[in-house]
């Protein structure tokens, strides 16, 4: 460790003197599409390794394995009413005339179907419970005395002859899938998952995700006072990137804020250890003091792109860091906080997923009406944080593996509105807050008007 300290600590000498590492501006920008760099990031992202824990604590994870049907529920044809099994052909024909019925035994939720049951009567059966072969119906309670006399019942009427009896295996077959690979675990496949007798549950375990900040100017709340100064910046890309890597069903480890110092920075990198990603915001661009790209080029950092044709947030970089025996996915975010929650959203995040096995990685879109006209500079993606309209839901559409979206249904009645949630900035957080997906005016497009229809990427965890 002590000769390699020495080699990084004269690399970080090299970058601070205008040596040849410090040349990471030389390098030339790819300028990716956002499909392009989104497809290079997917075809990089290997299932996580699979595990299995109690159902009980299973939701929110990822199956690692699709679900199978252990057995065939119901397992017999059962009642859908509180009342009595009958055969038709014993109460048909019987006009306004009421029919007396003895009741040969009864059927539970649970119990095995009466055999042998005598034509001419009847079974007094509780929901869920199994009907004898050859009965058809179930009168509902309420259309019969009760049972007032013990072992015999009257019908009043015949208005369930033929109903109230559901067939077996209408929710399950043994060997059905049941709940597919990918899949989220939540409460309405919970049931299902342990329905189909699976437990413990296989899932993938979470990706863990290290979070790191860099830049002199950034500010903790425990020294706000400098920011209401005006000498410093709040520090709220962590926190921000961290509740976003939960979003997306992984595990944020806080790896800190790091200063403009190539030595401090590169001891930082060389330090990391336990995670499986790497996310860093801030040091993206070509400032004086964007070291970030230069410590990593020091490293043996393999860059796949830098730079990717979107709006906030082109400064996008994503590659690979030798760690130990693996190499280590690093993101490189811009600083601004905007620009870092965008390129999260639009690349990090289908990225996590893709890892854990989600059939649709980059998530969903609705389309919704625009309350103003959105525009983008020739030759950009440009992404604007939106509210939809408490009616939006419109049509949901899942996104392919590579980030196209189908053909906006142009003229589609029933899509709900977006408006910008305020100014659109890249430094700016107070339109995060309200954001509940991001309008994407694409590439070629240049201008989407008022009351036109746009793709809006939704944003988890929002209601």
């Amino acid at each position: 460790m002590g000769q390699r300290l020495r080699i990084l600590r004269e690399r970080g000498l090299a970058l601070l003197t205008g040596g040849t590492l410090a040349k990471f501006e030389d390098l030339e920008a790819d300028w990716l599409s956002c499909e392009e760099a989104l497809a290079r990031i997917l075809d990089t992202a290997s299932p996580m390794p699979s595990t299995r824990i109690p159902a009980w604590n299973a939701r929110g994870r990822s199956l690692s394995e699709a679900v199978h049907a252990g057995a065939t529920l119901p397992a017999w044809r059962n009642s859908a009413m509180d009342g009595f099994a009958v055969r038709s052909a014993d109460v048909a024909g019987s006009g306004d005339s009421e029919v007396r019925l003895p009741v040969t035994g009864k059927s539970y939720p649970g119990s095995i179907p009466l055999k042998g049951v005598p034509r001419g009567s009847s079974v007094r059966v509780m929901t869920g419970g199994p009907i004898p072969e050859g009965f058809d119906s179930v009168i509902r309670v309420e259309h019969t005395d009760g049972e007032a006399l013990p072992g015999y019942v009257v019908v009043h009427r015949t208005d369930d002859l033929g109903k109230h009896v559901r067939a077996a295996g209408q929710d399950m077959a043994r060997g059905d899938e049941t709940v597919p690979a990918g899949a989220v675990v939540h409460s309405g496949s919970l049931p299902v998952i342990l329905a189909s007798g699976c437990d413990p549950v296989p899932v993938f375990r979470r990706p863990r995700v290290g979070v790191l900040s860099s830049g002199d100017e950034l500010v903790g709340t425990k020294r706000f006072d400098l920011v209401a100064a005006g000498k410093g910046i709040p520090d709220t890309n962590r926190a921000m990137i961290a509740a976003s890597v939960l979003e997306a069903g992984a595990v944020p480890v806080d790896l800190g804020t790091a200063p403009d110092d190539a030595l401090a920075l590169g001891d930082m990198l060389q330090s990391v250890e336990g995670v499986d990603v790497l996310v860093t915001t801030g040091g993206a661009s070509m400032g004086e003091k964007d070291l970030l790209k230069r410590i990593l080029l020091g490293l043996s950092f393999r860059l796949d792109f830098w730079r990717a044709r979107v709006r906030p947030g082109s400064p996008l970089s994503f590659g690979h860091m030798p760690l130990g025996d693996t190499d280590l996915p690093v993101f490189g975010l811009p600083g601004n906080p905007a620009s870092a929650f965008v390129t999260f959203h639009v690349f990090v995040a289908p990225y996590l997923r893709a890892r854990l096995g989600s059939p649709c990685p980059t998530g969903l879109t609705v389309v919704a009406r625009t309350d103003t006209a959105l525009v983008s500079p020739p030759g950009l993606t440009q992404f604007y944080r939106v509210r939809l309209s408490r009616e939006a839901g419109g049509q949901r559409r899942a996104r392919g593996a590579g980030g196209e979206r189908g053909p906006s249904p142009v003229g589609a009645e029933g899509v709900g509105r977006c408006s910008l949630t305020g100014p659109q900035g890249s430094g700016l957080v107070r339109s995060l807050r309200d954001a509940d997906g991001l309008a994407v005016v694409p590439e070629g497009v240049g201008r989407i008007e008022k009351d036109e229809p746009v793709s809006v990427v939704l944003l988890p965890g929002r209601s």
